[in-house]
């Protein structure tokens, strides 16, 4: 009788967990609903990215906190419908970046949407000449989030920045 107890109170618990709604941020849910793993999915776009840029004789691109924050917040306010699917707001990102770090040179931002792999993102960024530029382009610092919405739609940011 105790086993059956236990193993309803398991039963339970872990649908209670199951129904727990975690707002729409870059930190959240580990796996995706399709189960795409977002966990590491930053330093993996970060990677697929340099390991393109090293295989094109470009330098790779370093992690900058300022520059992770604000790809993060872009992802958040586009996967909470706060702004639309795009780049509004890029030059106030820029701003926001450039207060921290000083003057920047130049800037890009590469956005993507759906559930798709580190590795899928890229892909599809590197057959788009424009994205494409912007991972080929004369930059230093890069920052990447990503967020899920509700539905489980994943949005990506990445922010290319030279600071000299």
């Amino acid at each position: 009788m105790s086993r059956f107890i236990l193993i309803v109170f398991l039963l339970f618990t872990g649908l209670a967990a199951c129904k727990t709604k975690t707002p729409a941020r870059a930190e959240t849910p580990t796996r995706a609903k399709n189960g795409v793993a977002l966990s590491n999915m930053e330093a993996d776009i970060v990677s697929e990215v340099n390991r393109y840029r090293l295989s094109k004789g470009l330098p790779a691109l370093q992690v900058n906190s300022a520059v992770a924050t604000e790809a993060a917040l872009h992802s958040q306010k586009m996967a909470r419908r706060q702004v639309s699917f795009g780049h509004a707001g890029f030059e106030d990102r820029v701003k926001r970046i450039s207060t921290r770090l000083g003057a920047v040179s130049a800037s890009g931002e590469n956005v993507a949407q759906g559930v798709m792999t580190a590795a899928d993102v890229v892909k599809q960024w590197l057959g788009s000449k424009v994205h494409r530029d912007n991972i080929e382009g004369r930059f230093n610092l890069t920052g990447v989030g990503i967020s899920r919405d509700t539905r489980g739609a994943i949005y990506y940011t990445q922010l290319f920045i030279l600071k000299q």
